[in-house]
């Protein structure tokens, strides 16, 4: 965006996906990391416990939220392309952005506000199964909120394929008017959007199930919980490679060699079958 001294939307909010992930690396996942190694004492006992907890919901629900505003944009992009400059504005979506972060870090802090409270298991997350009034009420709007968020990404891609359906049939290849890099461009974002909302909502699933389960005292297994958490720490830690993959797999230089490429294939086959015979067809 800095090269071509336009702000892209698309690219503002991949890059906010990765930045909440790389601050949940760098806050979060470090720290429990070196709990394993160091030691639970080393690392600050049970308040170290607890600001690992607050920095883990609160950066991991900024990502995820940001993973359904990048579905809200394409979808915006799609169904309402004459529209989409006034709804999704550069300072409309910088604002969305950050207020959206500014909720999740709110969330994150209420556990210290008596609403349930962290310290639970290694992984040091709120108590799942936490029954008490306030507890219980925190733990139903994480689930209500989480999925929520899977049931309106999966609206979002499913409406934005039906709506490309939609597009290739109603206007036919020689009368699109759109350059090759714009397509392109389009196509990128649709691939990471359409990649990182799958991880997001393959990765989050098993995670909500088993807090709904220890909530309601159904099935409980601590080796089942601790492998939802495995999986869901996996999401966060793979959409900045999904984001970088794309990036450098659709890279200017890599698309021309490429259909370079390509089109020595095609120049290829065209020599080998020979001129195509034509027959000439008179009229009735």
């Amino acid at each position: 965006m800095f090269k071509q001294k336009k702000f892209s939307q698309p690219k503002f909010l991949s890059l906010a996906v990765c930045f909440c992930d790389l601050v949940y690396t760098a806050s979060s996942n470090s720290q429990t990391v070196a709990a394993v190694w160091l030691g639970y004492c080393v690392m600050g006992g049970f308040k170290g416990c607890v600001m690992r907890g607050f920095a883990r919901n609160s950066t991991m629900v900024a990502s995820h939220l940001m993973v359904v505003l990048l579905a809200t944009e394409r979808f915006i992009a799609l169904r309402f392309p004459f529209r989409y400059q006034q709804l999704m504005s550069p300072k409309r979506v910088i604002i969305v952005a950050v207020s959206l972060y500014l909720y999740a870090i709110f969330l994150a802090t209420l556990p210290f506000m008596g609403v349930n409270k962290y310290g639970y298991q290694l992984w040091c997350d709120f108590y799942w199964s936490d029954t008490s009034p306030a507890g219980r009420f925190f733990v139903v709007i994480f689930l209500l909120q989480g999925f929520g968020c899977m049931l309106f990404t999966v609206f979002c891609n499913v409406s934005v394929i039906f709506e490309l359906l939609a597009m290739k049939r109603r206007v036919g290849t020689g009368s699109n008017s759109a350059s090759f890099k714009e397509r392109l461009d389009h196509f990128k974002f649709m691939t990471i959007m359409t990649i990182v909302s799958f991880a997001y909502i393959g990765c989050s699933a098993p995670y909500l199930i088993r807090l709904a389960c220890n909530q309601f005292g159904y099935d409980l297994s601590l080796a089942k919980d601790f492998d939802a958490v495995r999986v869901y720490l996996v999401n966060n830690m793979t959409n900045s490679y999904f984001v970088l993959f794309f990036q450098a797999l659709f890279h200017p230089k890599v698309v021309e060699k490429f259909r370079a490429c390509c089109g020595r294939m095609s120049e290829t086959n065209t020599s080998i079958r020979g001129p195509e015979k034509t027959e000439s067809v008179l009229p009735v």
